[in-house]
């Protein structure tokens, strides 16, 4: 870019040189009035430009009333008056705008010279300010006219597309096209008007007012279309491509790359202790965090490289012309340590880390998708193994990458690839079994059997999480309908996101839900996160609120995981608290987990709420909760998650055995509670069979 603009400066000096030496000896005259106005419009619109936040260039439509000048006033005072209005641009680009001194100097340079070049091309046919001179319109000066535009707009197209090619390594053919493209987009839309600006102007000034109303509704109309491009292309938080904008301008990137032989690095960030700043701190927070995470990395790339965030905390980034694996590993260690460089929101200190997934192009794929694919493998190993940065490796995983899922979660909707299992909830007095869990599976075609743990995260921040909870909703409600009709009497509980418990719509979808299958309400149960509910508790209330008004149940999930307060809590209107497995399994031998459970009993029973332990897998934790006064159990000791052909014989009898414990099961049905075998750990599949 510096080259570029110190080979164009000695010609805009020269021009402007010239110009400043023949304005002594012409004065305008009487187009000195029309001559004002046009140079007012100038300069307005440079100082004004609309932002391309996509690129490092400003779109402005200046160089129409350049050319209008032209046609207005003798060429060199034309030249010197865009030189004048070019200068002030710069100054007040860099100030308003940030960019820089070379990118400012280049764009009004390369204005100068295309304005020159159309100048001495008009001029070879026809003096361009003829008819402001006071002569009749003709035919050779509208051809001087239209020479004029074309050598302008050529010359333009071919210095940007040119430097801009040799910039970003891009074909100079293509380059030079686009460069075209866009500024018969910009300029292109008012400069069949010069002509009559200049006619008018110089005939009936009077009529200019309409004119210049005509061209606000263009300049109205194109900064309308930029904006809708923009929203469309740029992530609204952080101001830097969205995943759309990433996978065209990365699929553009490795296009350049393989046509020039070299290679690419495609880095997939996903941020480590950002949900504990959102969960912590607020969204306010976290979204600081992202938008200063997206800043240091976008202001760290070159020109050739590609930022952009994915979704959520997770960003992608191409790295144009890497010289192989070690380079790649470097650039995305230097990544990580400006990420983990200590960083505040709001005046409060915070840190963050990430875990960074390298894949190379085209060793590790021929195609945007498949390097993306084994850059999410390569993040996720990195993840689990506390390495920061990895790059992939064949043989390395075989994790399907989320971000390919995710896009594929439609298409599995609508294949039925997505099944549920249930997994029972046991009463602890009785061991009767109350009701069963809802859980989603994804039997995948080319991976097999997929942990929601892996794919959801990515869904829940996208508008298909809506849908996938419809989904289950609907098979859960179905499948509970169909066992009351074989009179096995059993509740289904179903999880729900934040986003389905921020949406003041959701309460009426689930009851639409429950009268198409013909079920009481009383029989369905929702399961919300502590941090769901704290995101927006307000919200969370209204529609927990509502939820109870249309009579179904509600509990909160892995309790003691997030940062509810008892205030909260209280306000609430839920019926159960689930007490979350990694303080459940731990019962046995950690002092602290048991002081724990203990308490998270003792305040639901305060506040007159019922406890669910979740984990239990032996008869000793199934002893311990029971005597620490846990209302219901759910474990592998119980289940394990079944099909519902497999799970039925199950609640066909009911109950689960609980003669491991002290005391003898009160109410139990002697026929339909089964003896358990000897051994200690019996699932209820097995336990429970027909005598």
């Amino acid at each position: 870019m510096s080259l570029a603009v110190g080979a164009l400066l000695p010609v805009v000096c020269l021009a402007a040189s010239w110009s400043v030496a023949e304005t002594r000896m012409d004065p305008l005259g009487d187009r000195t009035l029309i001559f004002g106005v046009f140079v007012v419009l100038l300069l307005f619109l440079e100082v004004r430009p609309i932002a391309s936040e996509l690129s490092p260039r400003m779109v402005t439509f200046s160089w129409t009333f350049g050319f209008t000048l032209l046609l207005i006033a003798p060429v060199h005072l034309a030249l010197l008056a865009v030189a004048a209005a070019s200068l002030v641009g710069w100054v007040t680009s860099r100030a308003t705008h940030g960019r820089s001194e070379m990118a400012t100097g280049f764009a009004g340079s390369r204005s100068v010279v295309s304005l020159y070049v159309a100048a001495m091309f008009g001029e070879w046919v026809a003096d361009l300010d003829a008819v402001a001179a006071g002569a009749d319109p003709e035919l050779r000066w509208l051809a001087a006219v239209l020479v004029a535009q074309t050598a302008g707009l050529v010359t333009g197209a071919l210095i940007d597309g040119t430097v801009t090619g040799v910039h970003e390594g891009r074909p100079i053919g293509t380059s030079v096209l686009t460069s075209g493209l866009n500024l018969l987009r910009t300029d292109g839309l008012l400069l069949g008007l010069a002509p009559v600006f200049a006619v008018v102007g110089t005939n009936s000034i009077i009529l200019l007012p309409v004119l210049l109303g005509i061209v606000w509704v263009i300049l109205h109309s194109a900064t309308s279309a930029l904006a809708s491009q923009l929203d469309a292309t740029i992530d609204g938080l952080t101001r830097i491509p969205n995943r759309r904008s990433f996978e065209e301008l990365a699929t553009s990137l490795l296009e350049r790359v393989g046509a020039q032989g070299t290679q690419a690095a495609v880095i997939h960030v996903d941020l480590d202790g950002f949900k504990s700043i959102n969960d912590r701190l607020g969204h306010q927070y976290g979204d600081g965090v992202l938008r200063e995470i997206a800043r240091r990395l976008d202001e760290s790339k070159r020109s050739l490289d590609v930022v952009a965030r994915l979704g959520g905390d997770e960003f992608g980034i191409v790295l144009g012309d890497v010289a192989g694996r070690a380079e790649a590993i470097s650039a995305a260690e230097r990544i990580l340590a400006l990420i983990e460089e200590p960083l505040a929101v709001d005046g409060v200190p915070l840190s963050v880390s990430a875990s960074l997934g390298v894949a190379l192009f085209p060793v590790h794929g021929d195609n945007l998708a498949s390097v993306i694919h084994h850059a999410d493998l390569a993040m996720y190993r990195s993840k689990t193994d506390l390495v920061g940065v990895s790059i992939y490796s064949e043989g390395s995983s075989v994790a399907p990458g989320r971000l390919s899922l995710v896009s594929e979660l439609g298409r599995a909707l609508e294949n039925h690839e997505l099944h549920l299992v249930y997994q029972p909830k046991v009463d602890m007095s009785t061991g009767r079994i109350r009701m069963v869990e809802a859980l989603l599976r994804w039997d995948h075609p080319e991976h097999g059997q997929v942990d929601p743990g892996w794919f959801m995260p990515m869904a829940e921040q996208t508008d298909l999480m809506r849908d996938l909870t419809d989904y289950v909703l609907t098979m859960a409600l179905r499948q509970c309908a169909g066992w009351h009709r074989k009179g096995i009497h059993v509740g289904v509980a179903v999880n729900a996101s934040a986003r389905n418990l921020h949406d003041f719509r959701f309460p009426n979808r689930i009851r639409s839900f429950i009268q198409d299958v013909g079920l009481d309400p009383k029989w369905l149960e929702l399961e919300i996160t502590e941090n769901t509910i704290m995101e927006d508790p307000r919200r969370s209330a209204a529609v927990l609120a509502e939820l109870r008004s249309a009579g179904v149940s509600a509990s909160i999930d892995d309790f003691g995981t997030g940062y509810s307060s008892l205030a909260s809590l209280r306000s609430l209107t839920i019926d159960r608290i689930k007490i979350d497995r990694s303080f459940v399994m731990g019962l046995a031998d950690n002092d602290a987990d048991l002081t724990i459970v203990r308490s998270v009993v003792e305040l639901g029973r305060n506040l007159g709420l019922g406890t669910v332990a979740e984990g239990v897998e032996t008869d000793e934790i199934l002893r311990i909760v029971k005597d620490l006064g846990v209302d219901e159990f759910q474990g592998y000791l119980a289940s394990r998650p079944l099909p519902p052909e497999e799970l039925e014989p199950v609640l066909i009898h009911g109950f689960f055995d609980m003669s491991c414990l002290d005391d003898p099961v009160a109410d139990a049905d002697p026929v339909a509670s089964i003896p358990r075998p000897s051994s200690a750990v019996v699932p209820i599949s097995t336990a429970l069979t027909k005598p």
